[in-house]
């Protein structure tokens, strides 16, 4: 990240501090892009980590919060669910 993004991303953060909220750690889809990483899952779009963060969030425990380890269930789901229409796709496109 560049000192132009970082600067915004702390503005923002303190401006929601002010506010009420508590914003220590936000996530950003290149933290779903480092786990496909580590763990040689498929390079996922922008768009694609998005809604690894909505699984994640439709999945939220109020105890832990948003982890590493939600985050890579999450990912798993969606690429699960990536295979699933595909999968689902490839048969109705095949003739009769």
């Amino acid at each position: 990240m560049d000192m132009e993004t970082a600067n915004i991303v702390d503005a923002a953060k303190t401006l929601l501090r002010s506010a009420g909220y508590c914003v220590d750690n936000l996530w950003h889809v290149d933290d779903v892009h480092f786990i496909c990483e580590q763990q040689n899952l498929p390079r996922i779009s922008n768009a694609e980590a998005m809604e690894v963060f909505s699984i994640a969030a439709g999945q939220f425990d109020g105890e832990m919060g948003i982890s590493w380890p939600q985050l890579e269930k999450a990912l798993r789901a969606h690429l699960q669910r990536m295979t699933i229409l595909k999968r689902v796709n490839e048969e109705c496109l095949q003739p009769a």
